[in-house]
């Protein structure tokens, strides 16, 4: 592939040559593969505290590792992490851990993952491969004149622990040692990661981004892009304005630090103002499919209850290719999405090493685990992860379905959390299927306003499950009941227990109820406040929280 920029040229063949081409002859022999990185990880933290405790000098094999190296959670390492976070050496593994990248907090304090130099180039490596193929597969978008790709990422420094190793968003460590050359392409300095305000940084990303060319949006979660379409219609008059002055309003400035860092970027531009005005008053609108013409590819989150917000992109964005961003968390990355189609990618062998654990072998003692060669096609599993990082079958709860091979190594989708299971008198209701059911219930209804939605357990006699609804335009009662009875039939035909459960009236008919605009906007800023890096902030369609009603109603 020829590319007219020297630059982006020259970048896909240093890809191609350092990273690609190895990702591609390994998926060949994914066992192998899979093999020698888990033996690598485990040579090198042989005199660890966790390797000296677990053996490692005795694993020579994969079923000695299995033998000798129980599965782990968070809480199992916590001890060995918070060593570390104090400055004690050697605990999970030989390299002092570089930061501890936050965890996305849906619910409660933010987990912290050591992030140590080998497990960082593992995780850019597989970067890598997805930027490579994402641009080999959309050539000319790099090649528009003065092109600027937008991309959302945290703050990798929101404190220090007590021995003075950052903590933050591994998106924004990622994103800061980015080269120069590659740095001069994206629309927004990473300053902007920095700003805590979600308003105001939403405001700021589009008093930059609206004078740009851009080509590109690259976020993990599609909602962030339709946020930032709606801030777009909502602020377009204090934009515009902005933009022509050379100025930030005042009710959208961040703190003055970040601010004054700010002002060089804040030029007056009243050709590109007047282009947007003309635009603003054709419509009376402003839309990211107008103002970025140039636009011609968006990569995020494409599996789980994604598609509810997918839906709505190209009304904002354009019809355009959207490729997956790919399976990923604080944790690790997970696959590597190497075409626009479906939700999947290929297991990121090169990268980490996985175990994967049949869906309904999960709660059973003797479940087994698997490695990547031999799952199965329309299986589900449970992955976990062993890593540079120490993160040693780690069960990070996710649940995913295999939907292809790519050569020997099978292509996963992400379904959804396994928290995501409600299960108050067995019901055992998913993430998934509310997501499906709201999904059926708006193409029914033609209920296009509906932003967002979350259902969260009402404990009472029985107990039943209320949908707290945020609409563009007001929904009628009999209008939200009428959305209910839809959900609630889709329910019962996607899960048996829910239906006999329903029937025998140990579980109530489920309630809408609508909550004032800007309620899950607030939800966002209040997990950001509590340690999420807000590019990653989910918002769930089920919560756990038994309180949810209570938290929303406090925002």
């Amino acid at each position: 592939m020829r590319y007219s920029n020297p630059v982006i040229g020259f970048g896909q063949f240093y890809r191609e040559m350092t990273h690609v081409r190895k990702f591609m002859q390994a998926l060949k022999q994914p066992r192998e593969i899979q093999l020698a990185k888990l033996m690598s990880i485990i040579r090198a933290n042989e005199q660890t505290v966790f390797g000296t405790k677990h053996k490692f000098e005795r694993i020579h094999s994969l079923d000695q590792y299995q033998s000798l190296v129980p599965t782990s959670t968070y809480e199992s390492l916590q001890p060995y992490i918070t060593a570390a976070m104090n400055g004690e050496r050697n605990q999970l593994t030989k390299e002092a851990p570089i930061m501890f990248a936050t965890t996305s907090g849906t619910t409660g304090t933010p987990k912290y993952i050591p992030i140590t130099p080998t497990h960082l180039q593992d995780y850019t490596h597989a970067f890598q491969i997805h930027n490579w193929a994402l641009m080999n597969d959309n050539p000319k978008t790099p090649c528009v004149p003065q092109a600027k790709y937008l991309i959302f990422a945290s703050n990798d420094c929101e404190g220090y622990t007590n021995a003075g190793i950052p903590y933050g968003a591994v998106s924004g460590l990622l994103r800061r040692r980015q080269s120069p050359l590659v740095q001069r392409y994206f629309a927004l300095p990473h300053l902007v990661s920095r700003i805590k305000d979600v308003e105001s940084k939403y405001y700021v990303i589009l008093r930059l981004s609206l004078c740009q060319r851009i080509v590109a949006a690259l976020s993990c979660n599609p909602s962030t892009l339709l946020l930032l379409a709606d801030q777009m219609n909502e602020n377009a008059t204090d934009l515009l304005k902005d933009i022509f002055d050379g100025t930030l309003k005042a009710g959208r400035r961040p703190e003055k630090a970040i601010y004054d860092e700010l002002l060089p970027y804040l030029k007056p531009d009243q050709k590109r103002a007047r282009e947007l005005s003309l635009l603003l008053d054709k419509r009376g609108e402003l839309l990211p499919r107008e103002v970025w013409p140039d636009l011609s590819v968006v990569s995020v989150w494409k599996g789980g209850p994604m598609p509810f917000y997918l839906e709505r992109l190209p009304e904002k964005y354009g019809n355009m290719p959207i490729r997956d961003f790919g399976y990923m968390a604080s944790e690790g990355r997970g696959s590597i999405p190497l075409s626009d189609e479906g939700a999947g990618g290929v297991t990121a062998i090169t990268s980490h090493f996985f175990e994967f654990v049949p869906e309904e072998e999960m709660e059973q003692s003797n479940k087994r685990f698997l490695c990547a060669d031999e799952l199965e096609v329309g299986r589900r599993y449970y992955i976990h992860f062993t890593t540079a990082a120490g993160l040693y079958r780690y069960n990070i709860n996710d649940l995913i379905a295999v939907t292809g091979f790519e050569q020997n190594t099978p292509i996963f989708q992400f379904v959804q959390k396994g928290m995501g299971v409600s299960s108050i008198t067995g019901e055992k209701l998913t993430e998934e299927q509310i997501c499906v059911a709201l999904q059926q219930a708006k193409n029914e209804l033609d209920l296009q306003d509906i932003e967002h939605c979350t259902f969260s357990v009402q404990l009472e006699n029985p107990p039943r499950y209320v949908g707290y609804i945020e609409s563009r335009q007001a929904l009628p009662e009999a209008l939200l009941a009428e959305c209910a009875t839809a959900v609630d039939r889709s329910l019962q035909m996607q899960n048996i227990e829910y239906k006999e459960k329903r029937a025998s009236r140990r579980l109530n008919s489920p309630l809408l109820q609508t909550v004032p605009h800007g309620t899950f906007m607030r939800l966002r800023q209040k997990r950001v406040r509590d340690g999420a890096p807000e590019a990653q902030v989910k918002i769930p369609f089920l919560s756990s929280e038994t309180n949810f009603k209570e938290t929303i109603a406090a925002l």
